[in-house]
């Protein structure tokens, strides 16, 4: 369940920040929140395997 919210989320903030214009403030924000997002079930698995 983890895995579906953080992928979907992330993939969301990731296109917003994609689609807006650059003037746009904190794009940058959305992208790295996606990427963090996107990134936290690998490292959940990681950890666990530790």
């Amino acid at each position: 369940m983890l895995e579906v919210f953080c992928y979907t989320i992330g993939l969301i903030l990731l296109t917003l920040a994609a689609l807006l214009p650059n003037g746009v403030p904190h794009r940058d924000r959305m992208a790295y929140a996606g990427l963090a997002l996107w990134l936290l079930p690998a490292t959940v698995r990681v950890l666990e395997a530790h």
